[in-house]
């Protein structure tokens, strides 16, 4: 009767330690290089570091997947997935998704041509593009002043692509006259694929645009949400935050 007794204890535990075990937390993004890149099949960059430490302070198990973003937005929407960054917001997204209130990355929105290139400052000030062609991610949003100048038909033409490194050769194909590219994620691809004196990167920036982790609201992750953004917020308040990010890209200027 003891021995029973000490199995039904024990059985109870071990039930109770699997209830308390939190459930690994499924994020979804692309291939953004420098803020989310996958090498030899690990997924690194600057806003995973980020993602990975205020997680890690929670005490949250996740897993990042790499996707392409028109998957990753239906991965959301649909509740297959649970969260999703570096995302920026808009009307129709907040339909389907819980964004943080903290800031993750203020983004410089940038358009890249060939060096020496045609498009000035004036221009883009000016918003002259009529005759220029554009490639952009597909579904990507670049924020609300890029997005209306494609959706108006600012442009010749634009061209979709399923990756920024696509555009970037398109580019320096003379396939296209301009790619519009978060300016960390431009250098990036530029350096990577070798095109530093090929291309450049405009200024002034098109739009300086806030990017966010979201949540999926089939999945109900308010309460995560609240508790992201209040680890995020004492980062910035303490500095870590800005640590972070000047220890991440100081790694890079070594390698």
């Amino acid at each position: 009767m003891k021995n029973k007794f000490l199995l039904f204890i024990l059985v109870w535990l071990s039930f109770g330690a699997m209830a308390n075990e939190k459930r690994v937390l499924e994020i979804v993004t692309l291939e953004y290089p420098p803020y989310i890149e996958t090498r030899d099949d690990v997924v690194s960059g600057v806003a995973v570091t980020l993602v990975e430490h205020v997680f890690a302070k929670l005490q949250q198990p996740i897993k990042i997947t790499v996707l392409p973003w028109a998957r990753a937005l239906n991965y959301i929407e649909s509740g297959q997935a649970d969260a999703i960054f570096t995302i920026f917001k808009t009307e129709q997204r907040e339909r389907f998704a819980d964004f943080s209130e903290q800031v993750l990355f203020r983004q410089n929105i940038s358009l890249i041509q060939m060096d020496n290139g045609p498009v000035d400052a004036s221009q883009i000030e000016q918003r002259a593009f009529k005759q220029r062609t554009l490639c952009v991610v597909n579904k990507v949003s670049y924020g609300a002043i890029m997005d209306d100048a494609i959706n108006t038909n600012q442009f010749k033409s634009v061209i979709r692509q399923n990756s920024a490194e696509q555009c970037a050769l398109m580019l320096s194909a003379g396939r296209v006259d301009l790619w519009v590219s978060n300016e960390f994620g431009a250098r990036s691809v530029i350096a990577s694929l070798g095109l530093s004196q090929q291309l450049e990167i405009l200024m002034p920036p098109m739009q300086t645009t806030l990017s966010y982790i979201a949540f999926s609201k089939q999945n109900q992750h308010s309460e995560l949400c609240q508790r992201f953004d209040l680890e995020l917020l004492k980062m910035k308040q303490d500095g870590s935050y800005f640590q972070l990010i000047d220890d991440y890209f100081a790694a890079l200027m070594e390698k």
